[in-house]
């Protein structure tokens, strides 16, 4: 039976860089790239792959969480971060979870670590420069280090989305929360 009252812990929001740095730690937590939990679905999720199907595992990792893991804004005035645990206790307990662009994010890149691949984050705005609206995984492949985008929240729109960027910052999941983003523009 899944918890009412998960682990959690309510700070005050500092913004985007304060989610950020959150989203690398959940990431690389004990209920994220630690979690045996997560381990499980994510060994389940690419399972049936040809061994060393990098690209393969990525896409398949792209697909379970597009398919299972529903949009949901945050409230008016809380940003909220689900783990990626709590995430797969959600889905393994009602066959779906619901979250916004980062906790998809989250789980996206911690299945992908779980999985020997590099994962970033990139936090994007559309509008006026250093004005972040929305956030979205990318994966290695390392066979063509070629970074592929998994945003579920663009689906099949995700070329023309890349287009309306006008200001991001890339967050790699390798590094400790405090080094901040790798690129910015």
């Amino acid at each position: 039976m899944l918890s009412l009252n998960p682990p959690h812990q309510v700070t005050g929001f500092k913004g985007p860089p304060d989610t950020l740095a959150g989203m690398v730690r959940a990431a690389q937590g004990t209920r994220g790239e630690k979690s045996m939990l997560v381990r499980s679905v994510t060994e389940q999720v690419v399972g049936d792959l040809w061994p060393k199907d990098y690209l393969g595992e990525i896409l398949a990792i792209n697909a379970w969480v597009s398919e299972r893991v529903r949009y949901l804004n945050d409230p008016m005035h809380v940003e909220l971060l689900k783990d990626p645990q709590r995430l797969c206790e959600e889905i393994l307990d009602k066959g779906f979870a619901r979250g916004d662009c980062d906790d998809i994010a989250v789980l996206m890149a911690t299945m992908a670590l779980q999985v020997g691949r590099h994962a970033q984050f990139v936090v994007a705005g559309f509008g006026a420069p250093g004005s972040f609206s929305h956030v979205f995984a990318r994966i290695q492949d390392p066979r063509s280090s070629q970074w592929i985008v998994c945003d579920p929240v663009a689906g099949s729109n995700v070329a023309s989305m890349l287009k309306r960027i006008t200001t991001y910052q890339i967050w790699s999941c390798d590094e400790l929360p405090s080094h901040g983003p790798v690129e910015v523009r």
